[in-house]
C-alpha cells in the first residue's frame, strides 16, 4: 500500500520554506520504498524537485528519512495506547 507524508522545511541559501511530500509503501512488516515524491514552493504553486542541485537533494533526502523515522516512532507510541 502506497502512502505519503508531508513536512515543511527550508532549503537554499535564502532558507526558503518548502513542503516535502515523502512517499512510502507499507505492509505488516513495516515501511519500504521510501523517497521524496515532490517538493513544493510557495503554497504548492511550484514543484521545485528538479531545480535542486544533487547535493541539496541528497541533504533533503537525509533530512526527510530522519524526520520520517521520528514520525513513525511517535505515531507508533500514540497508536499503541489502548483506551
Amino acid at each position: 500500500m502506497e502512502s505519503t507524508w508531508e513536512f515543511d522545511t527550508t532549503v537554499g541559501a535564502g532558507s526558503e520554506i518548502v513542503t516535502v511530500v515523502y512517499e512510502y509503501s507499507s505492509d505488516e512488516d513495516g515501511t519500504y520504498n521510501e523517497s521524496i515524491k515532490e517538493i513544493w514552493y510557495q503554497n504548492r504553486s511550484v514543484n521545485v524537485i528538479g531545480l535542486l542541485s544533487d547535493e541539496a537533494f541528497k541533504e533533503l533526502e537525509c533530512e526527510a528519512a530522519m524526520r520520517f523515522q521520528h514520525h513513525k516512532l511517535n505515531f507508533k507510541q500514540t497508536s499503541d495506547i489502548q483506551p
